[in-house]
């Protein structure tokens, strides 16, 4: 307590110093902690189920593909690992949905989930309110749903007596089984769903979902029985799918199964190297933070070596020299850590704001208690670590020595400056290597958007209107859609209206199966691309150039020649060296939604970028609405002026057709793409916040070694110079001491940034992790800073009057 109280004294005393001091580790501690709370929320937080190590993800696994590429089950394949497996309790299964709420004659659209009757069981979570979904649910005719806590209290007004009551969804009548309670969301990615409904609405229509072996759209999930071990049941699993694949070879021949920790691996997919590289390097600023205060505490100390010195003379023991050294330490790295607190609430508020694309459960970051113990300990730590050298360094002061070396000597004393040498150079050292990484992901942000899509999205708005398939046919829907595009087309400041599916960058996708005419092959080989669904203009509208043939049109009715176009990539490959032209393609579309007759190509239009720019072109193909009308598309509505100013005049025209039909998606497809490159922008962009703050305390560290040296050195200048040394060799003296000092650790963080880099190989694009650009360029901005920072106390050093120097000394 006495040293704590002396501690204090001492800082209020220097609240120069100590401002200075805890405002750099408030920088270093705040930033970690909040990019901790993000690290923490994803990565670090158990899943909200009991037993979560009991749950598993179960998918299928293609084995004639190269690497491990989890596919989705079938209602039939589901059905039969849920009966023949024997180590787990239960097996669950959920698929998307888009539906509409009508209440009070308003439709709203809503992104709900189709679910076994098991699911909360298998994730061991009850209602709030009601009863959970019983096996009679499955059977057909029985609309039941499961609404959420949300959904609940917004339209529902928290009615307690909510369950047994009837809901409209759609053009049916659904009964509430219950409400969910408040903290639950399952899955946990993609938009929360506002319900679940049984999948008995699978098991209609002329050929129900739930009877199609080859349709495979479900997830899957399992509960491990007690004592099961994950190998037992992969190899229970397994063998279910050996015997499936025997007895169905036409849609389980390539099939084995596979099973992974419930959500933890792939839901958070790359962001899991991202926040871990961010971590690293947020770590990385704290310890030069750390470095930057140690140096302040190395000349710091310099000046008190005479007081410590009379301490040791008088008795005091090496042990209580330390203590009372660390003790201040921790003291000013708590009040760092406590504004450093303080500062990572407004970061973290900052950084989830950065965030335009989606993180699972990014929305439970927040300062609580784990981030508060988090930064109380690394405060602590901090405080060990950058006070045990010049706690070090004083203890082992030889009392008669430092009282010579504290008085106004010549040279100054050698060994106050080493610590504070090496201390410099590893700032400069770990600046380098964030400054490369910040520059690598900087290069590779440049080529992601120079990338091009393949279409133009300036001036585009797009959306999606609900039409429900269950009150309207299919002919129905060719209508609607008809009457929507000619309405829109008169609209002011409109040049062009169409519609496809799925939207470029949208995270809408199908795969579809299909064979060649001309080249017979057993069904379970069947080839499969992505499949596209458009209205005539679409390309054009979307600016997609017709490489040759021609697009589809009014012409292509439904009792008009089946016809298809193909994107450059597929004809490539395959129809390599051939005109794909005229060629005959039959689509496995399901029985239910139209027939699949061989289908002539009448055109093949150029690749576009479908799931990101930085991802693969992908053969694909495309039919045309009016003969395969399975969804709803996005509308695409290209402008002469901004895109935003006519969604009004949009959602108005839906509304006079139809107030039965909900507007949603509504965005700009330049959003799209911004999107599509939002998790690069904000890693490439916090980076280099960090390696920009890591720079500035580098500069810092070296301004100030040498500001202390040049006080240290003042009579040593003052002789040289009354000696006949000139201003222009203490100039380079000083700037000499400086970038020697620089190139050192440059030498040493080269060496490490060439390791370093190579973890963000998976980060980068169009650039390697070794790229000579980056290295020279970043190398000679921190040769530019640390040649800054030496000018300012060498220029003040050149200043000194000789004789007024040697008269005060």
């Amino acid at each position: 307590m006495q040293d704590l109280r002396y501690a204090i004294r001492q800082l209020r005393k220097n609240s120069g110093f100590a401002l200075t001091t805890i405002l750099t580790l408030a920088l270093g501690i705040g930033a970690t902690t909040a990019i901790f709370s993000l690290v923490n929320a994803v990565l670090l937080r158990p899943l909200p189920f009991p037993e979560q190590d009991r749950l598993m993800w179960l998918h299928q696994q293609d084995h004639s593909l190269p690497g491990i590429v989890p596919e989705a089950l079938s209602y039939p394949d589901y059905f039969d690992w849920r009966a023949q497996n024997h180590t787990f309790s239960g097996i669950a299964s959920y698929h998307s949905l888009a539906v509409t709420l009508e209440t009070s004659g308003e439709a709203q659209h809503l992104d709900a989930q189709t679910v076994s009757a098991n699911l909360f069981q298998v994730l061991g979570v009850a209602p709030m309110l009601g009863r959970d979904l019983r096996w009679d649910d499955e059977k057909p005719g029985n609309h039941t749903v499961m609404l959420s806590y949300s959904l609940w209290q917004s339209s529902f007004g928290s009615a307690k007596d909510i369950a047994g009551t009837t809901i409209k969804l759609g053009n049916n009548d659904y009964v509430v089984a219950g409400v969910m309670p408040k903290s639950f969301q399952f899955p946990l990615e993609g938009p929360a769903p506002a319900l679940w409904v049984s999948l008995a609405d699978d098991t209609t229509g002329k050929s129900p979902s739930t009877g199609q072996r080859g349709n495979d759209s479900l997830s899957v999930i399992g509960r491990l029985k007690p004592g099961v071990t994950l190998e037992q049941a992969k190899a229970d699993l397994n063998l279910v799918a050996v015997n499936l694949a025997r007895q169905y070879p036409d849609s389980n021949k390539w099939y084995t199964s596979a099973l992974m920790e419930l959500e933890l691996q792939h839901m958070i997919g790359d962001t899991r190297v991202a926040l871990r590289v961010l971590f690293g390097a947020v770590t990385l600023v704290l310890l030069i933070a750390c470095a930057n205060v140690a140096g302040l505490l190395l000349a710091r100390g310099s000046r008190r070596s005479a007081e410590f010195a009379l301490r040791a003379a008088i008795g005091a023991s090496r042990a209580e020299i330390i203590r009372q050294l660390l003790v201040e330490s921790v003291v000013l790295s708590l009040c760092g850590g406590v504004a450093g607190v303080a500062l990572a609430f407004g970061l973290l508020r900052g950084m989830v704001r950065l965030m335009l694309f989606d993180i699972p459960r990014v929305e439970y970051a927040s300062i609580d208690a784990s981030a508060l113990v988090f930064a109380m300990v690394i405060s602590v730590v901090t405080g060990l670590l950058f006070g045990v050298l010049p706690a070090w360094r004083m203890s082992h002061l030889e009392p008669v020595q430092a009282l010579r070396e504290g008085t106004r000597s010549v040279a100054g004393s050698r060994g106050q400056h080493r610590l504070h040498n090496g201390l410099v150079v590893a700032q400069t050292a770990i600046g380098l290597v964030l400054l490369v990484g910040s520059g690598l992901l900087i290069r590779s942000f440049v080529h992601i958007l120079n990338v091009d899509p393949g279409f133009d999205p300036r001036r585009v708005l797009t959306a999606r209107v609900g039409v429900p398939f269950d009150r309207l046919a299919h002919d129905q829907h060719l209508q609607f859609y008809n009457q929507l595009v000619a309405r829109l087309s008169t609209l002011p400041g409109v040049q062009s209206v169409s519609a496809g599916w799925p939207l470029p960058m949208s995270d809408s996708n199908a795969s579809v199966s299909f064979s060649i005419a001309g080249k017979p092959i057993a069904k379970a080989d069947h080839p499969s691309e992505s499949i596209g669904i458009v209205l005539p203009g679409y390309f054009a509208t979307m600016r997609i150039p017709l490489l040759s043939g021609r697009t589809f049109g009014e012409q292509d009715g439904t009792k008009t020649v089946p016809v298809m176009m193909i994107n450059q990539a597929f004809a490539r490959k395959y129809f390599p060296g051939e005109n794909p032209i005229g060629k005959h393609i039959q689509a496995d579309l399901g029985d239910d939604v139209i027939e699949h007759p061989m289908r002539e190509v009448v055109g093949v239009v150029g690749d576009i970028k479908r799931k990101g720019l930085t991802a693969d072109v992908e053969p694909q193909y495309f039919l045309p609405y009016t003969q395969a009308v399975i969804t709803n598309p996005f509308l695409t509505i290209r402008t002469s002026g901004d895109p935003a100013a006519i969604e009004n005049a949009l959602r108005a025209a839906v509304h006079e057709m139809d107030k039965g039909v909900p507007v949603y998606q509504v965005s700009t497809l330049e959003t799209y793409i911004s999107k599509s490159v939002a998790q690069p922008r904000f890693q490439t962009l916090l980076l280099s916040c960090f390696a920009a703050i890591a720079l500035m305390l580098s500069a810092i560290g070296l301004y100030g070694l040498l500001s202390y040296m040049v006080v240290q050195r003042t009579l040593e200048i003052g002789l040289r110079m009354a000696l006949g040394a000139q201003r222009t060799d203490v100039l380079r003296m000083i700037v000499r001491r400086g970038l020697t000092l620089a190139l050192i650790g440059l030498i040493a963080g080269l060496a490490v940034s060439a390791m370093m880099a190579r973890l963000l190989s998976g980060m980068l694009y169009g650039v390697g992790p070794s790229d000579p650009v980056t290295f020279a360029t970043v190398t000679a901005l921190l040769l530019l800073v640390s040649l800054t920072a030496s000018t300012v106390p060498a220029y003040r050093a050149a200043r000194l009057d000789p004789m007024e120097t040697l008269r005060e000394q």
